[in-house]
């Protein structure tokens, strides 16, 4: 006796997709978020410390998205397609990542994000999508603490706001002697300490003046002298910020001097900042212009 079996068979339909790249995208994300979930929590931690010189960090990810999002047509309009040499990127910045794991190096595994980003978009998308979002990702840098920079910074930005602002209070009138970060005046003592470096201004300032920069139309040379003189502006503030300390502190004592002005200064003398580092912009004829009339 002879057994027929059939198989019955349903034509797939042309409207229904056989595969979907969103399940792919959703499970790739998810590991690496795994991956480097012990990078991001040492990047947070070190964003929300208190007088913490790179809390800038938190508005990084939101500019990133503002400038992609602002070149969704472009981008959309670009030839696809996958590029394998994308995967060379991805793997070289997780060999650099799992490196700067095992010797505790946080700071090289979070700067492997750029690379890392910028390969997986040279996979996906293909390289004429990647250069469009190559400076985007390069404000990743901001977002990575970098020890060896602060360290290094902190104490010659410490002892030049020291010597600039007892210069000054001596200059006015007022008989300053300083050493090293301490300034003493008659009937007040005031330590220039680490957190009064004005680091934290100088970070901030660079950030904006890099948004800025990338933002603006012109020839380069502006943008290059704008983003400079985040420097000397960010010092200037800070000196001067030492100085009205001081001169709170010797007429009306310890209380006004390291109250309310001494917790609020940093606030009105990086806003004061950011309004110089804007008008000279506007002097330097600066302009705006949105992200997808960029070259």
């Amino acid at each position: 006796m002879q057994v027929e079996a059939t198989i019955k068979t349903s034509p797939v339909s042309a409207h229904e997709p056989a595969t979907s790249a969103i399940p792919g995208w959703v499970a790739v994300g998810i590991a690496l978020l795994a991956v480097y979930a012990s990078t991001l929590k040492w990047m947070v931690d070190a964003w929300m410390l208190p007088e913490s010189n790179y809390s800038p960090g938190f508005w990084v990810p939101l500019v990133i998205g503002y400038f992609l999002w602002e070149k969704r047509d472009e981008l959309a309009a670009l030839p696809k397609r996958r590029d394998g040499r994308g995967l060379n990127w991805i793997a070289g910045a997780l060999i650099v990542h799992l490196a700067a794991t095992l010797l505790d190096v946080h700071f090289l595994s979070g700067l492997s994000l750029i690379p890392l980003a910028l390969g997986l978009v040279l996979y996906y998308a293909g390289p004429y999508t990647m250069r469009r979002c190559f400076w985007p990702f390069v404000f990743i840098v901001f977002m990575v603490p970098l020890p060896w920079i602060q360290s290094s910074l902190t104490i010659r930005f410490q002892y030049v706001s020291a010597a600039a602002a007892a210069h000054l209070l001596t200059f006015g009138g007022l008989e300053t002697l300083r050493d090293g970060t301490i300034l003493t005046m008659p009937n007040f003592k005031l330590f220039v300490e680490a957190p009064c470096s004005g680091l934290n201004t100088l970070f901030s300032l660079m950030f904006v003046g890099s948004v800025v920069a990338y933002l603006a139309r012109g020839v380069w040379w502006r943008k290059a002298v704008l983003l400079a003189s985040a420097i000397p502006i960010a010092v200037a503030a800070n000196i001067l910020r030492i100085v009205i300390i001081g001169l709170l502190g010797e007429f009306y004592g310890t209380d006004v001097a390291m109250g309310v002005f001494h917790n609020w200064s940093g606030i009105i003398m990086y806003s004061a900042a950011l309004a110089l580092f804007l008008f000279e912009a506007w002097v330097l004829r600066v302009k705006f212009t949105n992200v997808e009339a960029r070259a």
